[in-house]
């Protein structure tokens, strides 16, 4: 199974999102972790839980912040994050129905690293460039 760690990579450069990153790639691999160590189904659950749930958060306050900012790519950021959370859940219902199946395993593996990782350093980092073309500094939330 692939492993995900946090690195310079990841970086799109934006303090109040990179932090959000670390800590979707860290549970990310927490998740990926315990399903490949087949860890306990609640421990499992747990995670895919707390994912759904911070992926949720995470998406409701970039989508604030280029509400914000004006940006022309939101309607397009937003599809992605639906995307993301529809396939999020069936990987969620799928492990609860079947448990650590080698789709969930893979689904896992797969998708969501690749989705996650591509997302950062596709439109996450374009909406980065944009709030640096325009001047635009994000504060905490």
């Amino acid at each position: 199974m692939a492993k995900i760690e946090w690195d310079s990579s990841l970086s799109i450069g934006v303090d109040v999102i990179d932090e959000q990153h670390k800590m979707l790639v860290k549970r990310l691999g927490d998740l990926a972790r315990a399903v490949e160590l087949n860890q306990g189904e609640m421990e499992i659950v747990k995670t895919l839980d707390f994912m759904y749930d911070y992926t949720s958060f995470h998406f409701s306050s970039e989508e604030k912040h280029m509400a914000e900012a004006e940006y022309p790519g939101l309607e397009f950021q937003k599809k992605q994050h639906e995307e993301f959370t529809k396939t999020l859940q069936k990987i969620v219902d799928e492990y609860r129905e079947e448990g650590p199946t080698r789709m969930v395993v893979e689904s896992v593996n797969v998708f969501l690293m690749n989705w996650l990782v591509n997302h950062i350093k596709g439109v996450d980092l374009e909406f980065a460039k944009y709030l640096h073309d325009k001047g635009i500094v994000l504060s905490e939330e």
